[in-house]
């Protein structure tokens, strides 16, 4: 399985509600070289996964919604499986 170094967590209010927004760099640390994914978040569910250059390093982006149902962490380390993309604290 493959992860992330801990990012920050930055909240958007203009963001779908189930969109996560990734820098390239921290996508290649999953293994993700496309622009786009769905992707099950366990507990939290279904989610739309975008790597964009726009997002700081080091960072995931994400709405308040979706925040608040992880549990409102200031940093977190992602994991993906290749079915399943875990966010745990960090």
């Amino acid at each position: 399985m493959r992860s992330t170094t801990p990012l920050r967590i930055l909240c958007s209010t203009g963001l779908p509600e189930n969109r996560l927004n990734l820098h390239p760099n921290e996508g290649a640390d999953l293994g993700l070289m496309m622009t786009r994914y769905s992707v099950d978040v366990g507990e939290v569910g279904k989610a739309e996964l975008h790597l964009l250059n726009e997002c700081p390093k080091e960072s995931l982006q994400l709405s308040a919604k979706f925040w608040e149902k992880l549990g409102r962490p200031s940093r977190a380390i992602l994991s993906y499986d290749g079915a399943v993309l875990r966010i745990e604290k960090a």
